[in-house]
């Protein structure tokens, strides 16, 4: 199923708690000698939307784009575009390395804190497919910008096709959004005058879904 256009009003996203995670399991031996197994081969965000009173009449229709969500998404099965504001542009971001034989390419982030800190590639990376970009990211090629359509075509879920296969380092510049789901029940607690508070409200991002 293809994920809808819309996310959740900007003021509650902003207001969201929302980071990255992994699931990891520690060995401890009675020396306190450790051994460290990955149980998640890739990040997942989480967080919660939970946010303060509002009143559920409201003009700009906060709680009731909740309760839309909420229940057309049925709960936790169908998964919406979440912006995670403290991650979510990239620039000149490198996605592949064209040899003029492949033509489709996934847009992707690579976390690499050698790179920051130090100035140079290192060993230890992260590499993020990103299956929900906006419209019309920048998309080079040996720091050439080409043209969509004459050049290129992007999918919605990030895939890049070329008219020809590319040479050189592939890069992109844009926005882009999580898909998630809902974690939880969506715990709503209503006051005197019509103020509704949601007390708690989990979010979960989902891997690949576009």
């Amino acid at each position: 199923m293809t994920i809808p256009a819309y996310r959740l009003p900007e003021g509650i996203e902003r207001g969201s708690k929302f980071s990255p995670t992994f699931q990891n399991v520690i060995q401890e031996a009675i020396s306190g000698n450790e051994q460290r197994f990955a149980q998640w081969t890739k990040c997942r965000g989480v967080g919660d939307i939970s946010y303060g009173l509002l009143n559920s009449t409201d003009s700009t229709g906060d709680f009731r784009a909740v309760l839309a969500i909420y229940r057309a998404h049925f709960g936790s099965l169908i998964p919406f575009r979440f912006r995670d504001w403290s991650d979510y542009i990239a620039t000149d971001e490198v996605f592949g390395t064209g040899a003029g034989v492949v033509t489709q390419f996934q847009l992707t982030m690579t976390y690499d804190p050698a790179q920051i800190l130090l100035g140079s590639p290192g060993s230890l990376q992260y590499v993020r497919n990103i299956t929900l970009p906006n419209s019309a990211p920048i998309i080079k090629v040996a720091g050439v910008t080409k043209t969509v359509v004459t050049d290129y075509n992007i999918s919605a879920a990030g895939l890049v096709t070329f008219t020809s296969a590319p040479t050189g380092s592939l890069t992109w510049t844009g926005t882009f959004d999580v898909p998630v789901r809902f974690d939880g029940p969506l715990n709503i607690i209503t006051n005197e005058s019509d103020i509704i508070a949601i007390g708690s409200l989990p979010i979960k991002e989902v891997i690949d879904e576009s």
